[in-house]
């Protein structure tokens, strides 16, 4: 049981806003104990996009049709991939000091033990087919009801469930969040349109706000013997981090980070070789760029959608390429030695998916050498 009550908060703000605000600031607060561990149930009021921390706009939306269309779409502080999230659905944001309680200590541990609990609980109390998907899906009958990502770092699990409620316009959404081929070829359904459900279509009949908050106490017990969360209320520096957060995650050189023109822009010359290569894991989807130099890899880039511990792994794992022979070998004894790493974990993301990502980029390098 955890030393203190955990406190339940009640939000409502678009999907975006919430995500580069609330959520952030929540979240740093109990990382300094200002705060006890933190339960959020946040209702949207308007539609829109997130992106992950490790992705490019340019490779995962389509930027135009969202401008055009006014959808609002923001660049993330956690892992996973591009999702939306629609008027009327929710956010249950799990934001819990491990010192508190038994809580996973990496990845593949928290998977498996939040979504197999909530699967549960939606069979329970809302007698649906419920089904945890490893690495990180709830769905029903091959329908994916929720999006989620996990995040365990300075001693907290920042765990994200997104309850689609309420239907969306999934034609606009897959217009918007163009799916490769590779995204969906392990999946039942391949589109967005056959793919995406939601918990009032699965019940067939509406779905209240009071069911939710029970249905975030019933995923609290039943996941960590936890039943007597504390309502409770932002504190006044929650609310200012919030603020500060959603400013500086509203900036395009934040939106635009992981962009690969950004990133390879001012770091090539002429003679440069560059390739792509992608490769989906059951972790999620990989995008590796190289640039070689001189038969050496001059830059890596390694954008997508899957959970790394901690998150800033990814930016160790391409500074370290510099350097290494642009040679399959050389790669693959790299990549060993750093998913050995102690402090590293890529949950649902093994050495053969990132070779077969990188390979075609190096074959695309080095063909372009040989022409």
């Amino acid at each position: 049981m955890p030393h203190a009550p955990w406190r339940l908060v009640i939000s409502r703000d678009a999907y975006p806003a919430f995500s580069t605000s609330t959520s952030p600031a929540i979240e740093q607060a109990v990382v300094a104990g200002d705060v006890p561990s933190t339960v959020i149930l946040n209702f949207f009021e308007d539609d829109g996009i997130t992106i992950g921390v490790n992705e490019d706009p340019t490779q995962v939306l389509d930027l135009d049709f969202c401008h055009e269309k006014g959808i609002q779409v923001m660049r993330r502080v956690n892992g996973g991939g591009a999702v939306y999230g629609g008027k009327g659905s929710a956010f249950l944001v799990l934001i819990l000091r491990q010192s508190d309680a038994d809580l996973p200590v990496t990845a593949g541990l928290a998977f498996p033990r939040v979504l197999t609990s909530m699967a549960e609980v939606l069979e329970r109390r809302f007698g649906i087919a419920a089904k945890y998907r490893p690495l990180n899906d709830v769905e029903v009958e091959g329908r994916k009801l929720m999006p989620t990502s996990v995040k365990i770092e300075n001693g907290v699990m920042t765990f994200r469930l997104l309850l689609n409620i309420s239907g969306i316009d999934t034609d606009l959404a897959g217009t918007a969040m163009p799916m490769p081929p590779e995204k969906t070829r392990d999946k039942v359904h391949k589109t967005l349109q056959s793919r995406f459900t939601y918990l009032e279509k699965e019940v067939g009949r509406a779905v209240g706000e009071d069911e939710l908050i029970a249905l975030s106490h019933d995923l609290m017990a039943e996941a960590f013997g936890v039943s007597d969360l504390m309502p409770g209320e932002l504190t006044g520096a929650e609310r200012a981090s919030a603020r500060a957060f959603f400013r500086e995650l509203s900036q395009d050189d934040w939106f635009y980070g992981k962009s690969l023109a950004l990133r390879l822009g001012d770091d090539t010359r002429p003679g440069d070789r560059v390739g792509h290569g992608r490769e989906k894991a059951p972790g999620g989807l990989i995008w590796a760029s190289l640039v070689v130099r001189d038969g050496v890899i001059h830059h890596a880039v390694l954008n997508g959608d899957w959970h790394p511990r901690p998150i800033e792994s990814v930016s160790w794992c391409e500074q370290g390429f510099r350097g290494v022979a642009a040679t399959e070998a050389a790669i693959e004894a790299y990549l060993k030695d750093f998913l050995a790493r102690e402090d590293v974990e890529w949950a649902g993301v093994e050495l053969s998916h990132l070779m077969t990502a990188l390979g075609k980029a190096l074959d695309g390098a080095t063909s372009e050498m040989s022409t």
